[in-house]
């Protein structure tokens, strides 16, 4: 492993969604870690300490309204750049996001792939 690559940790129950994002990143030069639940999520960026997190907030096990509170309550993570992927697109849901510490909330119909992997970039260049 390049040790220099930054790493991404894609937290997305659909694994089709997860496996296409995976591809394209790495494609990119990033380093990437699935993750498909919540539980799952919080237990990989212990390990892996990933430098930007791509959160789909409906996921089994902890939501990720939950796991971003916990990202944002340890130290160790608050500072970790947290890009809310959601087909949640309520304001209500956007504002929540936000204020438990999200860098962003992206709604999947509303951005292409591309565009996501530039915000991405934007937090890791």
């Amino acid at each position: 492993m390049d040790q220099n690559k930054k790493k991404i940790l894609i937290v997305e129950d659909d694994e089709h969604i997860s496996k296409v994002y995976q591809v394209r990143l790495d494609r990119e030069g990033f380093q990437t870690v699935l993750s498909t639940n919540g539980e799952e999520a919080i237990a990989k960026i212990t390990v892996e300490k990933p430098d930007l997190i791509i959160l789909d907030l409906m996921v089994p096990k902890k939501d990720g309204f939950v796991v971003l509170e916990e990202i944002k309550k340890n130290p160790d993570f608050a500072k970790t750049p947290v890009v809310v992927l959601s087909n949640l697109g309520q304001p209500s849901d956007q504002e929540r996001a936000l204020a438990l510490g999200a860098s962003e909330y992206l709604v999947k119909i509303d951005n292409s792939m591309q565009e996501v992997i530039d915000r991405v970039k934007s937090y890791l260049n």
